[in-house]
């Protein structure tokens, strides 16, 4: 009978990610969703009771929420001036999705990887100790 050899475990290491890109993604959408409420505010403030003072409240909020820029943006203040800067960074967040598709993908082949490892490993060991069970039970 030949013996198994030594199983070795590699220690895991820790994922070490760029710090604040999905927060400045955010921050940029928080700050294009307050501008769009303060345009939208803009227009309709002749028609509305006290509405240029809504207007100009929510203007001045609407700027207090610019994010920080983010390393390699594309639109550094997060506000889009203009349609094709808006095309822009909707194209480089696109990149980010798939970039984080595609990381996403090789950590759930390497789960599928290491489950079958071990499904083998179990499968080996088993039949192992049903044999050596087996060989005891027929010296009896």
């Amino acid at each position: 009978m030949e013996r198994i050899g030594t199983i070795v475990v590699a220690p895991s290491t820790e994922r070490k990610a760029e710090p604040g890109r999905f927060g400045a993604a955010l921050r940029g959408a928080a700050a294009q969703l307050a501008n769009g409420v303060a345009g939208t505010v803009a227009l309709a403030s002749p028609y509305t009771p006290g509405g240029a003072v809504l207007a100009g409240a929510l203007h001045g909020a609407a700027h207090a929420v610019r994010p920080a820029p983010a390393a390699g943006s594309a639109v550094p203040s997060g506000q889009a001036s203009s349609p094709g800067d808006l095309m822009e960074a909707t194209r480089v967040m696109q990149q980010q999705a798939q970039t984080f598709n595609l990381q996403y993908l090789h950590l759930q082949e390497a789960m599928q990887r290491e489950s079958r490892e071990f499904t083998a490993l179990s499968n080996v060991m088993k039949v192992k100790h049903d044999s050596a069970k087996a060989a005891i039970d027929n010296v009896r």
